[in-house]
């Protein structure tokens, strides 16, 4: 099933609902762009276990890293993506998964930090 393709300057790909989101430059990417909407396809209308699996183990971009890195770093606005909070599109999006990883990258440092 292919769902509503939306674009967003924040993100390289995201999905909403039954929205996907992707950068509008990622066209120029064919082989990335392909295996983003396939991604985001994968992923359920909610925030399940299955959706954190699918971003940890992503089958998708394996072939496709290198190009990935550099679309990032061509584009420094999608890092906004990575936050936990961000605007994408017409909605502001939490993510619990990056707020998480967020937690424990901060505790982490927080941890080791204190011990130095």
């Amino acid at each position: 099933m292919s769902n509503l393709i939306q674009y967003s300057k924040n993100i390289v790909g995201c999905r909403i609902k039954k929205e996907i989101f992707i950068h509008p430059k990622l066209y120029k990417y064919p082989e990335l762009y392909k295996a983003i909407v396939l991604h985001e396809n994968k992923h359920s209308d909610g925030i399940g276990l299955g959706d954190f699996r699918l971003d940890l183990f992503n089958e998708e971009l394996t072939g496709h890293k290198k190009e990935f890195y550099k679309f990032i770093f061509t584009h420094p606005r999608t890092l906004l993506g990575f936050l936990p909070l961000t605007k994408i599109g017409k909605y502001w999006a939490f993510d619990l998964q990056l707020f998480i990883a967020w937690v424990i990258v901060f505790l982490f440092g927080y941890l080791i930090g204190g011990n130095l």
